[in-house]
């Protein structure tokens, strides 16, 4: 992330919801199985996912991640950023929880209960909070989708997304590695001009959707039936829409972000798939971030 919280050391490296390993070194390193935006409560809870239980120790939870805890202490030694989070159930009630602590690698994390919210959609929101200052930023949302039973979640019949992102990723192996350099919900535009991250060279700012390999959903031709696209809207309220396009082999597409102009103030990106077949266009998830000066 670039232009946020650079002041006091911290910035976001990652944001997510899914399945991690909560074993003996839960506080040395985040270990993230599978990652998603659309989840089966009831699966969730047969399989013991929601006790940490799924395949010996996997938690279904929500995770932060940012620099190590060394990178920002005060004059004292200690920890001067701590983590808050808001949970927005399907119901649009609230559950608020912090601050509180990253562990000594810089994450955090919290297991996710259903309970009764076996359907709809989710949203957490991340916020850094400052001992020192007692200043409070929002740095990042998630969102997800629960249903209740595999039927309802083969609406994507066969196409599950594993990951979406804004942020800097290396085009040197465009068609065959997704690689992320950094992800994040606020970004400088002069930063991004100068370090030549708008100039369509290795590294550029852009974003990205990764579902599973294109050989997965083929159809009986032998062609790859998912395809996606993006719709941008502007700070203005004006809106373009990219695509559609297919995915590279190995299951991703990334698309160029020009934040070239005065366009300051916050974007928001839809990203959707569209079925050959079918002519099926489905909204897998929303992404917003903030371009300041």
């Amino acid at each position: 992330m670039i232009g946020l919280a650079n002041s006091q050391n911290w910035s976001l490296k990652d944001i997510g919801v899914g399945l991690i390993v909560e074993d003996e070194n839960y506080d040395k390193e985040l270990k993230i199985m599978e990652r998603g935006t659309l989840w089966d409560a009831k699966e969730l809870y047969e399989n013991g996912a929601q006790a940490g239980k799924y395949k010996g120790n996997q938690l279904f939870a929500a995770w932060i991640q940012g620099p190590h805890t060394d990178a920002y202490t005060n004059s004292y030694g200690v920890t001067v950023w701590l983590y808050k989070y808001k949970i927005i159930y399907p119901d649009g009630k609230t559950f608020e929880a912090g601050p509180s602590g990253f562990y000594t690698p810089g994450f955090a994390y919290f297991g996710i209960k259903t309970g009764g919210y076996t359907t709809g959609n989710w949203k957490i929101e991340w916020s850094i909070w400052n001992r020192d200052t007692q200043e409070t930023r929002l740095i990042g949302t998630s969102e997800f989708q629960t249903t209740f039973g595999k039927p309802a979640k083969q609406a994507f019949s066969g196409w599950q997304v594993k990951d979406i992102g804004i942020g800097i990723y290396d085009q040197t192996e465009y068609d065959k590695v997704l690689k992320i350099i950094k992800r994040g919900d606020t970004w400088s535009q002069k930063e991004l001009y100068e370090s030549g991250y708008l100039a369509g060279r290795e590294k550029v700012f852009g974003t990205w959707i990764e579902g599973p390999p294109t050989s997965t959903y083929l159809n009986s031709y032998g062609t790859p039936i998912w395809s996606c696209k993006y719709i941008v809207t502007y700070p203005n309220g004006s809106k373009n829409e990219y695509g559609l396009y297919g995915f590279y082999s190995p299951g991703f597409n990334t698309l160029f972000i020009n934040v070239g102009g005065n366009t300051f103030g916050k974007w928001k990106i839809e990203y959707y798939i569209w079925n050959r077949d079918t002519k099926e266009t489905i909204l897998i998830d929303t992404r917003e971030f903030n371009l300041i000066q």
